[in-house]
């Protein structure tokens, strides 16, 4: 009954949402929301440059919020829908732990997920147990990235044994066998890797077995510091690992809830497919109902568009104060503005639920 309410509620929203965007009222807060919480990590990955500009300069990690910050600050949201943790590597922060238990005490989101590169495998598995113990109902999702098979990930990740690490904690993760955990895998297709990304769909849905499986073009973005980077693995390539992850994930029953997540996930690969054309202009809800906190408390429209809305600190660490602010409302005008044809995951699903086009094609994907 709680949790039919809560979709009730959500559903409601999306008229609101939709008048918060074109005529700015309702003031609403966010549904979902990403913190970053640290620029370290310990990889030198190809399509990303976080790791090499941490690795080569440990100094621009310094300043960081704290847990007292972050409880602050939480404490100021209001309940979310669901919330991303990243870095960085999330589990280089010794207070990470804290740091999600505190946002489930005072946001009571539906999923918390947690992208991770792997390498930390003590402090992950006795992390996610601690975070468990925390958590209540809150559903967590931790994604480990995968972008070859053996030495290829090794080689995409910039770190020997990288691969090995990943299975044992995948191992781990089993272990724990809590049903409020979910092990998820993220695949990134790059030139780096798109000549065995087959190889590496089957590997993950035949051997690594996780509970749920996306995949994501490789993107230039803010947050990756990696704008002279030579992503694009071509047209050609990326439809061809699309082509093939969609074939297998369809040949796997779902129903249900991961019925609904399969349907968002295919609205997002469409859309992908779509872009490998040329730019396709959506309607964006970066501003209204998502944004950033990057690790230093800047607050951005997505970490993918960068519109800056301000920083935490300089309210007071009071969010609500920050999103109603000048400079956020400055923000949502240049989102009005300009189309947006970013393809960025975490801001996909928002705009498929809100936007009455996109929700239509989830719906198509649904019941086909």
């Amino acid at each position: 009954m709680r949790h039919g309410l809560r979709d009730a509620s959500v559903l409601l929203r999306i008229p609101l949402f939709n008048a918060f965007r074109e005529l700015g009222w309702p003031r609403l807060r966010p549904l979902t929301m990403s913190f970053v919480v640290t620029d370290k990590c310990n990889s030198r990955c190809q399509t990303c440059q976080i790791g090499a500009r941490y690795l080569d300069d440990p100094s621009v990690a310094d300043g960081e919020l704290t847990l007292a910050e972050y409880r602050r600050l939480f404490a100021s949201i209001g309940r979310l829908e669901w919330v991303t943790l990243s870095g960085g590597e999330p589990f280089m922060r010794k207070d990470f732990p804290d740091i999600a238990i505190a946002l489930a005490e005072e946001t009571r989101p539906r999923v918390i997920n947690v992208p991770t590169n792997g390498t930390f495998v003590h402090a992950a598995r006795t992390g996610i147990a601690r975070m468990l113990d925390g958590l209540g109902d809150t559903r967590l999702v931790i994604n480990v990235s995968l972008d070859g098979v053996g030495a290829r990930h090794d080689r995409v990740r910039g770190f020997d044994g990288n691969f090995d690490r990943v299975l044992q904690l995948a191992d781990a993760l089993r272990e724990l066998d809590d049903p409020r955990l979910t092990f998820g895998c993220n695949t990134v297709i790059s030139a780096f890797n798109a000549a065995h990304v087959p190889e590496t769909i089957d590997f993950v849905l035949d051997t690594l077995r996780p509970d749920s499986y996306v995949l994501e073009a490789a993107q230039i973005r803010p947050e990756y510091h990696n704008d002279h980077v030579a992503l694009d693995a071509g047209a050609r390539a990326v439809r061809a690992a699309l082509d093939h992850a969609t074939r297998r994930l369809e040949a796997q029953p779902r129903r249900g809830v991961p019925a609904l997540v399969k349907a968002f996930r295919r609205h997002y690969y469409a859309g992908v497919l779509e872009r490998l054309d040329g730019p396709v202009a959506h309607r964006c809800f970066s501003a209204f109902a998502t944004c950033a906190v990057m690790p230093k408390g800047d607050v951005w429209s997505s970490t993918q568009r960068a519109d800056a809305m301000g920083n935490v600190r300089d309210f007071d660490l009071d969010f609500r104060a920050l999103w109603r602010s000048p400079r956020a409302e400055a923000a949502r005008d240049a989102v009005r503005r300009e189309r947006c044809t970013c393809e960025t995951s975490n801001v996909s699903y928002p705009n498929a639920l809100l936007d009455p086009p996109q929700l239509a094609a989830v719906a198509w994907h649904a019941l086909r």
